[in-house]
């Protein structure tokens, strides 16, 4: 397999990615595959080429331990590239040259597999200059937001730990997640491999007086290291009077700070930095120590612990996801959480017999067995070989097609199968869809879904284009008439939100506008409103109390229902009118008042007519089966139900015989 790892650092850089990129090459290289490691240097146009190291050129960042930064064009770079005819990319970085070998993947149709060694979200103290909450947030909102678009465009994602995978699965990352913590080559810290008289050449180079037992920090000198809490631990050792000495070997940004930190603390004795050490000089130091130790919670795997316990250290460390399964409390080290904890911890460990110490070594050689090397290459080498496979099984971008604001992809596979996909234009582009591409399955099937989101909100574009919603409207119609689920349609509502297609605020004010057009009251307008879901501040702001108002509209309707009561005594019609105004929702102050303004003297004038005209309709309803008294007690209880006077009715009645 001809195999190419991608990383914004390499040697001789230290740090845990260059650990993890150089083993891999070298264990990669012994079971015969060719690999090539595609990197940056400090440098400004030329491209370094040592045998199957290529070396962009990039800007040294002093912030970033003085690595250097790539830029991820390289257009003059891409036939040397195509040159080595890799079979899979393995990107190490999120940087320029991570995005380098996006490109590359792209351009040349190579399957690629991302580890994601970093969590970022802990480093944003670095663009936090004034500590600012909304800086903090927004900026582990981006980087969310980023790792998320980075992942799903590889075939595999690797994780060191369980954490970071947990990480990953929080930001939204749908492809698949191998965890492999990165392995280390074991024999390089097996003990026995220090001679004696280097051993004391440490000793003597850190300063530790005789009866001084040197506890061992190796790793970056930085904010998120939490470096500042050993020494803190250490001004209460000395205050104790225990026979310890920190050493921290590193180099970082904040190495004189902390520097600055122990002497303010008069811990000449106690504390010794050692800056940076050679990459081979390392598994020296750890065999002069007699235990190591961590307040880090922001790694995503911990090699230095694992290098630590292979040395057959005891190991203090913070209580973290990362370390929960290096770590056995009181079997072979110890978790702390604060200062007070470590000293306490640390002196009671130095006050140990030697067969307790030696016992807690030995457990630790055994768990640091789990990470070696050749088992961290053969779980590698599997997530390679499934990545090709899966890749090789992928949909084929066949056609794309734009029509009503929507791209109509045709997809194919090796084995002739045809999908037909819908996608929206903001999915084509942000998820660099184009012609004779290749879609991951889990892409196609996330597109699937969203299929049935374009098509629910198509539906609802259409009721808008016939008529106005609410909010809650909209929600009840697309529950009731698609298939897709809360989510989708919670995420529907906002962009119809966010076009200004649903506004209840508007909504509510277009209907007020046409329910005082029809005179209608406002209890009825707030219970309107209040059935179609609009918020009660709302129709607050849109009705308003005015009881002139509402005694207008009340007149309006009930010279409405004057005019149309019909065939009605005057004070059956004004009962009628009465019971139509509470039905519409005015109050009984407003009816009354409506009622004592209403001209009803036509009403009066008529009273005689109507009650004739009805009076005879009722004789010839009862004429048929009834006479004499009958007929007449027939046509009395009739007139008296409908409201006309007794004497009126009896008048009538005579009449009529």
């Amino acid at each position: 397999m001809r195999i190419g790892l991608f990383s914004d650092t390499y040697l001789p850089d230290i740090n845990g990615v260059v650990t993890s990129v150089e083993l891999l090459r070298k264990k990669l290289q012994e079971r015969g595959h060719e690999v090539y490691v595609i990197c940056t240097y400090p440098g400004l146009i030329k491209v370094q080429n040592e045998g199957n190291i290529i070396r962009l050129p990039g800007a040294k960042i002093k912030q970033l331990y003085g690595y250097a930064v790539a830029s991820p064009l390289h257009p003059l770079l891409y036939d040397d590239i195509e040159a080595l005819d890799l079979d899979l990319i393995h990107v190490h970085t999120e940087f320029g040259v991570g995005i380098f070998a996006e490109l590359c993947a792209d351009r040349f149709h190579i399957p690629l597999v991302r580890t994601y060694h970093t969590t970022y979200e802990d480093y944003t103290h670095y663009i936090n200059f004034f500590d600012l909450d909304i800086v903090e947030k927004y900026g582990k909102k981006a980087v969310a937001t980023l790792t998320k678009k980075l992942a799903d465009r590889a075939m595999k994602m690797i994780s060191p730990s369980k954490k970071t995978a947990d990480m990953l699965r929080r930001y939204g990352v749908k492809t698949d997640i191998a965890i492999i913590p990165t392995g280390t080559e074991l024999y390089r810290f097996k003990k026995g491999t220090t001679s004696k008289e280097k051993i004391e050449e440490i000793r003597r180079e850190v300063g530790l007086k005789d009866d001084q037992k040197m506890i061992l920090y190796v790793g970056r000198i930085a904010e998120e290291k939490s470096i500042d809490m050993l020494i803190e631990a250490f001004k209460i050792i000395k205050m104790r009077g225990a026979h310890l000495k920190l050493v921290v070997i590193g180099g970082g940004p904040d190495l004189e700070k902390l520097r600055g930190l122990a002497d303010s603390y008069g811990l000449e004795d106690y504390v010794y930095f050692g800056d940076k050490r050679p990459f081979d000089e390392v598994p020296h130091y750890y065999h002069s120590a007699s235990a190591f130790v961590s307040a880090s919670i922001t790694e995503t795997q911990g090699m230095t612990y694992i290098e630590a316990m292979a040395s057959g250290l005891v190991t203090f460390a913070r209580h973290d996801e990362s370390t929960v399964d290096l770590v056995k409390d009181g079997v072979n080290g110890y978790f702390f959480d604060d200062a007070d904890e470590l000293a306490d911890k640390l002196i009671s460990f130095s006050e140990l017999d030697e067969k307790t110490k030696e016992k807690m070594g030995q457990v630790a050689l055994e768990i640091a067995d789990e990470y070696d090397a050749d088992t961290f290459c053969d779980k590698i080498l599997k997530v390679y070989d499934e990545a090709i496979r899966e890749y090789d099984d992928m949909y084929n971008v066949d056609e794309t097609k734009l029509k009503n604001d929507y791209i109509y992809l045709t997809l194919s596979k090796g084995d002739k199968t045809k999908v037909e996909v819908v996608v929206s234009l903001d999915d084509f582009y942000n998820m660099g869809i184009r012609k004779d591409e290749k879609l991951k399955d889990c892409t196609v099937a996330l597109l699937r879904r969203k299929e049935d989101g374009i098509k629910a909100y198509r539906a609802a574009l259409k009721r808008l284009a016939m008529r106005d919603y609410s909010v809650s409207e909209m929600r009840d119609y697309l529950k009731e008439h698609t298939t897709v689920d809360d989510e989708v349609i919670e995420a529907i509502i906002t962009k119809l939100e966010e076009r200004e297609l649903l506004d209840d605020l508007q909504y509510a004010t277009n209907k007020v506008m046409m329910f005082t057009a029809r005179f209608m009251s406002k209890k009825k307008m707030v219970m309107t409103l209040k059935k179609a879901g609009i918020a009660d501040e709302i129709i607050a702001k849109v009705i308003k109390d005015d009881e002139d108002e509402e005694y207008k509209k009340a007149l309006k309707k009930a010279y409405y229902y004057q005019a149309s009561i019909k065939n009605k005594s005057l004070k059956a019609k004004k009962a009628a009118i009465m019971r139509h105004l509470y039905t519409d929702g005015f109050t009984s102050d407003i009816v009354d008042k409506a009622l004592e303004s209403l001209d009803m003297s036509a009403d009066v004038m008529k009273e005689s007519e109507v009650l004739r005209k009805e009076a005879y309709k009722v004789k010839k309803h009862y004429e048929k089966r009834y006479s004499g008294t009958e007929l007449r007690n027939r046509i009395y209880r009739s007139l008296a139900g409908k409201g006309f006077s007794y004497d009126d009715i009896y008048a009538i009645i005579n009449e009529m015989e």
